[in-house]
């Protein structure tokens, strides 16, 4: 009876230490899991923070060249243009001169207005139409500078302007005024065009939509890791 007793004794202490020792495993076991898990949450976290920091240093070295040819092309047109304009006219600075003619500075500031300018927009028409020896213009339209919307924001886009034109001259002088307003640095769409008379005397008359665009204005975006 003592020995059953004593193995007893002995089972119930190798059970205690099984015990002990699975429940001291377990826990080492749940801790190895949760600390994994926290690892592989963090490992995760650094690369997706590695990878935008990567994009970022990229998109900086990509703005750092284009910012030095933006500054080349910069010179190359306002600094060393030469005797040629950017649309192949001669690079005349004077205040007379008409397109394709004039310096670069005022074709490029003319290109498309960031304003709504109606009676300049006809003062440059009606100097195209003068250059080309057309004779009795009329250029007409709707002056909406009371209501045009000049308004800067970060997603602008061309608004149009609808001109009627109309004039005499010869053939070649309605074929010049046609390729001035389209070889222009503003854009001229010319929507319809009637043209009647001989070649020594013609009457054109002609529909347009031109645009203006108001300025732009950058918001500072602001990186996200997610």
């Amino acid at each position: 009876m003592a020995k059953t007793t004593t193995k007893h004794g002995q089972i119930s202490k190798a059970n205690s230490r099984i015990m002990v020792i699975v429940s001291v495993a377990t826990v080492i076991a749940v801790f190895c899991l949760v600390s994994s898990k926290t690892l592989l949450n963090e490992g995760a976290y650094q690369r997706r923070l590695l990878s935008a920091r990567h994009k970022t240093v990229a998109q900086l070295q990509t703005n750092q060249k284009a910012t030095q040819t933006l500054l080349d092309q910069y010179n190359n047109v306002f600094e060393n243009s030469g005797a040629t304009n950017v649309i192949g006219g001669s690079n005349d600075s004077s205040p007379s001169a008409v397109p394709p003619n004039g310096d670069n500075s005022r074709i490029i500031l003319d290109a498309l207005p960031t304003g709504y300018d109606f009676p300049g927009l006809i003062s440059s028409v009606a100097k195209i139409l003068a250059s080309d020896n057309i004779t009795s213009p009329t250029i007409g339209g709707t002056d909406q500078s009371a209501s045009a919307d000049n308004t800067s924001s970060s997603t602008t886009k061309p608004i149009s302007i609808k001109l009627t034109v109309s004039g005499q001259g010869t053939y070649a002088n309605i074929q010049s005024a046609v390729k001035d307003l389209e070889r222009s640095i503003r854009p001229f769409d010319v929507n319809s065009i009637q043209i009647n008379g001989t070649s020594d005397s013609m009457t054109m008359s002609l529909n347009m939509t031109t645009y203006y665009q108001p300025s732009k204005t950058l918001e500072p975006g602001i990186m996200k890791v997610k």
